[in-house]
């Protein structure tokens, strides 16, 4: 009788943590959809300027992609290592994530000033979402599927972002906050962080 009772146990545990593994990646691929739209406001408000209008379009695009990524480890078409060891935050966690990001769509709908704007982009560049998707990425089998499991992307437009920061931002600290950040990890590869 034991056994049974410890079986349907761990089959009901097993259950529990596939529900919470299959709730917590729709709020990751709906957070990621909702940060592509946020870019998708901010390229339309800021559009008359070529190089804005660009860096926004394609992170929104790069968005879309991560939604994508993670509704597909979703619905079992990447799987690998999630099915053993879920890598999940909390729910709480991504629940005041998911908060912050509503706040940031809700002001980017209203129109806000181009420093606010490149202040969340940057926010949202260095959050915990970049670190979800890794988590995914990592334990999933990406790499034997023959997907890119790095984010060369993603460097190429958070490199930008920096540069556009330092070019068009007149807020100091962000300014400073962007250098001191980008001052070790883009040293060698950027030029054009220092102005």
């Amino acid at each position: 009788m034991r056994k049974a009772r410890s079986g349907s146990a761990d089959s009901a545990n097993a259950a529990n943590a596939a529900s919470s593994l299959t709730k917590i990646l729709d709020a990751h691929a709906r957070m990621e959809t909702q940060c592509g739209e946020i870019y998708v406001q901010f390229a339309a408000a800021f559009g008359k300027d070529p190089e804005l209008r660009r860096m926004w379009t394609a992170m929104a695009l790069e968005e879309g992609g991560h939604a994508a990524l993670v509704r597909a480890v979703n619905k079992g078409l990447v799987s690998g290592m999630l099915s053993a060891k879920p890598p999940v935050l909390p729910f709480d966690y991504v629940d005041s994530l998911g908060a912050q990001l509503k706040e940031y769509q809700r002001r980017a709908e209203e129109g806000l000033p181009l420093d606010q704007a490149l202040q969340i982009t940057w926010e949202l560049e260095c959050s915990e979402l970049d670190f979800m998707r890794e988590m995914l990425v990592s334990a999933s089998n990406l790499a034997s599927l023959g997907f890119p499991t790095s984010d060369d992307g993603r460097d190429k437009h958070v490199g930008r972002l920096r540069r556009l920061i330092q070019k068009h931002a007149s807020d100091e600290a962000l300014r400073r906050e962007v250098k001191f950040v980008s001052s070790e990890s883009l040293r060698p590869a950027s030029s054009g962080d220092d102005e």
